[in-house]
């Protein structure tokens, strides 16, 4: 019979015999083994006692003939046996007087019965640690010839049978031993089986640890394989995610590229000829100057433009297109001026845009494009000062150069007390076209994280307890002078207004 486990996957692994037939064939040898030697111990035992006996009774026949044969009025020498005793008497209790006192009894009986019918007479009995051979048989003169002697058990007769004992012991242990090591075999491959079955549905089935060494082991290799797939497969989910956001930021840029190209034409145009009718120099001195209405309505026209164009550039920044001419810059510096830009726009939401103050001797320096830079930031503090409550403060913390020494990189967080976003959908917060809100264009972060990479940096979200984190990480510039800086962040700041 054969079992098919599947580990992993559809196909069995098919396995020929099954390991716990090879430890019941250990146990069954064993004990029959054992029971072989014990047998032959026993046999041996028996024969070596059979033939002790057989011996004596040999000798004692042999001795008795020779008694037998002695002439009536000649001394009857001793036995040539040792351990034997023997003689020629015509009185039965003087035969009890010559051997030791558990031999007396069997041996008057013995000669008594004798002496009444005449012939001869064997007998073995047991006496107290011993078995008693003795013949006797009547001869001529009235006398009774008499031999016995006493077969004591061999004196290796004990360590035999504790041999036997030992070996019948080793038996019984080795089939208990076979038996628990067989069920703690199959437990240990049915706890592994039912993992393997568990991971097949979840990579992050817990795997357990058979006490079984051996099984432990493969336990272990389980578990690291499992985590490994598991982290392959986080990899290849994520790949998928990025492969899937790339294609689709492709898709868009194609669409932006042929939109930019139909929309700054025109808008370029529109402004250009806005411009030439505001301008004074544009107009014939005897022309009467333009109206106040005319002149606010075209500057209007002429910053929706400028609108339209940022929101133009923004989306090419979103579909991967290079960034404008990057500057060394004070990246404080920037975010004060940014939360100063849009703290009276806060204000009329109840909310207060608070910035940290830096108190390092070196300043945050970045090379980056100061007008995406400067859009990022904006989107950022928007979106946290929108979703503060009322009487909420934003904050705003930037690390200098030497906070983070190790990773070479500047931080920058905007962190407000508003709801966050639903758990469930964090991961959509940076795809373009997502928003929580009714009148949001999905745009704000896709492009600030798209700016953030742009300038091989990054931003990310965070939630503690009930602070909303958003990161932007941008590399640390070194070398470059602070009035440098400052020169890029006060022309930033002049754009930006």
């Amino acid at each position: 019979m054969t079992s098919e486990p599947v580990l992993l996957g559809n196909s069995p692994v098919r396995i020929r015999r099954p390991i716990r037939h090879g430890l019941l064939m250990v146990a069954v040898l064993g004990v029959l083994t054992s029971s072989l030697t014990a047998l032959a111990l026993y046999r041996v035992i028996a024969l070596s006692s059979a033939l002790r006996l057989e011996h004596a009774r040999d000798s004692t026949a042999e001795e008795l003939a020779r008694l037998t044969a002695t002439p009536p009025a000649t001394d009857t020498p001793p036995p040539n046996i040792i351990g034997m005793r023997g003689g020629l008497a015509t009185d039965a209790a003087a035969i009890a007087a010559s051997v030791p006192p558990t031999w007396g009894p069997p041996l008057v009986d013995l000669t008594t019965q004798a002496q009444r019918i005449g012939k001869r007479i064997d007998v073995d009995v047991a006496i107290p640690g011993a078995r008693l051979i003795a013949s006797a048989q009547p001869t001529a003169g009235g006398r009774t010839a008499w031999v016995a002697s006493a077969v004591r058990p061999s004196p290796y007769l004990r360590s035999w049978r504790v041999l036997v004992a030992a070996l019948t012991v080793s038996a019984l242990l080795l089939v208990i031993a076979a038996l628990t090591s067989l069920v703690t075999l199959k437990r240990g491959a049915g706890m592994l089986l039912d993992a393997t079955r568990a991971l097949a549905i979840d990579l992050k089935a817990p795997v357990p640890r058979p006490p079984v060494s051996e099984l432990a082991a493969i336990g272990d290799g389980i578990a690291t394989l499992a985590r490994h797939l598991a982290e392959a497969r986080q990899a290849q989910e994520r790949l998928g995610r990025d492969l899937a956001r790339q294609e689709r930021l492709a898709a868009l840029g194609r669409v932006v590229a042929g939109v930019a190209h139909e929309v700054r034409n025109p808008l370029a145009s529109i402004k250009l000829r806005l411009d030439l009718a505001a301008s004074p120099s544009s107009a014939s001195s005897s022309a009467p100057p333009l109206p106040p209405q005319a002149a606010a309505a075209i500057a209007h026209a002429s910053a929706e433009i400028a609108r339209l164009d940022g929101l133009v550039a923004d989306l090419l920044t979103l579909s991967g297109r290079a960034l404008g001419q990057r500057a060394p810059m004070d990246l404080s510096d920037l975010a004060r001026r940014r939360a100063e830009a849009l703290a009276p726009w806060a204000a009329l939401r109840r909310v207060t845009i608070r910035v940290a103050a830096d108190g390092t001797a070196t300043p945050p320096i970045v090379r980056a494009d100061a007008d995406r830079l400067a859009r990022a930031i904006d989107n950022l503090l928007r979106n946290a000062v929108e979703a503060s409550p009322d009487g909420g403060v934003v904050d705003v913390e930037v690390d200098a150069a030497d906070t983070h020494p190790s990773d070479g990189q500047i931080h920058l967080r905007v962190l407000d007390r508003g709801a966050g976003f639903p758990a469930g959908r964090a991961g959509e917060l940076f795809e373009p076209f997502f928003t929580t809100k009714p009148d949001g264009t999905g745009l704000g972060l896709a492009i600030s994280r798209a700016i953030a990479q742009a300038h091989d940096g990054a931003l990310t979200y965070g939630r503690d307890g009930a602070v909303t984190r958003f990161d932007l990480t941008l590399p640390r510039e070194t070398g470059a002078g602070d009035s440098t800086a400052a020169g890029v962040v006060r022309k930033v700041d002049k754009a930006s207004a």
